[in-house]
């Protein structure tokens, strides 16, 4: 009898309800900041990258012999103009005020984190899309331009080049929602404890 008694009481304390432990503010600003400072830096990075692909493409429009490329090129800095201005708006990181509360900064940090994982899953049409015209006008441009037909072997190998970059960038923004979405999900476990 007294092992049926042990067993039910034990049954009934690991039945209780855990209650873990919850983020304190102050460790979930330290952790914003962190995540506030590498967005930052990813803007950064991108931003330079695509004023120096702009400054290439510029260049390009200059030297170009006629006006399909003049078009293209034109059409290409208008997508990499895009695409900054677009990272800028959608992207750059909000500070988190310091006088907010645990539950607050939680719901303030998760926005964040979702804001990012929406802007990296939309990758197509502020990253991608800008950039088709530039890229169809190039291959209209240059099909028109070789005269023989076993040089559309090279534009049909500069496609395929850029058919697998696009998809590698995509396959890597993917993993990198699917590390935001974790990064929410771990909040929401956080705070539910």
């Amino acid at each position: 009898m007294n092992e049926n008694l042990d067993n039910r009481a034990q049954q009934i304390w690991q039945s209780q309800p855990v209650e873990g432990t919850k983020m304190s503010a102050e460790a979930i600003r330290l952790r914003a900041g962190k995540f506030e400072r590498r967005i930052a830096r990813r803007n950064l990075r991108e931003s330079l990258m695509s004023v120096g692909v702009i400054v290439l493409f510029c260049y390009y429009f200059a030297t170009a012999h006629g006006a399909a490329y003049r078009v293209t090129w034109g059409l290409f800095i208008a997508g990499m103009v895009w695409l900054i201005v677009q990272l800028r708006r959608r992207g750059t990181p909000k500070p988190m005020p310091g006088d907010m509360g645990s539950s607050t900064s939680v719901d303030f940090f998760r926005a964040e984190l979702t804001r990012q994982r929406d802007l990296v899953m939309d990758y197509w049409t502020w990253y991608f899309i800008p950039l088709l015209p530039g890229y169809a006008a190039l291959n209209v441009a240059l099909a028109v331009a070789f005269d023989r037909p076993h040089r559309w072997l090279v534009l049909a190998g500069m496609d395929a080049f850029f058919v697998i970059m696009f998809f590698l960038l995509w396959k890597l923004n993917l993993k990198a929602a699917r590390c935001l979405q974790r990064s929410i999900d771990e909040l929401g476990s956080s705070q539910s404890r």
